[in-house]
């Protein structure tokens, strides 16, 4: 289990994001509140998303190019 110092509780108490040596798996691991994760997760999930509908978008097009030259 990770301590928290009392600083590091308040930054996170205050909506900061900290790093935390986390040595048992040998990583720094970002605490934040789980609301905050939240937000971020939908976030990257909507990008994910609107980047999969232009790549096939894309693709469309050029095949559409690619049967009407002109």
């Amino acid at each position: 289990m990770i301590e928290l110092t009392e600083r590091q509780r308040e930054a996170v108490k205050n909506g900061q994001a900290i790093r935390v040596a986390a040595p048992e798996i040998g990583q720094e691991v970002v605490v934040l509140i789980a609301s905050q994760y939240e937000i971020m997760r939908e976030s990257l999930d909507d990008r994910r998303e609107q980047q999969a509908v232009l790549r096939y978008a894309m693709k469309q097009a050029a095949n559409v190019a690619k049967e009407n030259p002109y």
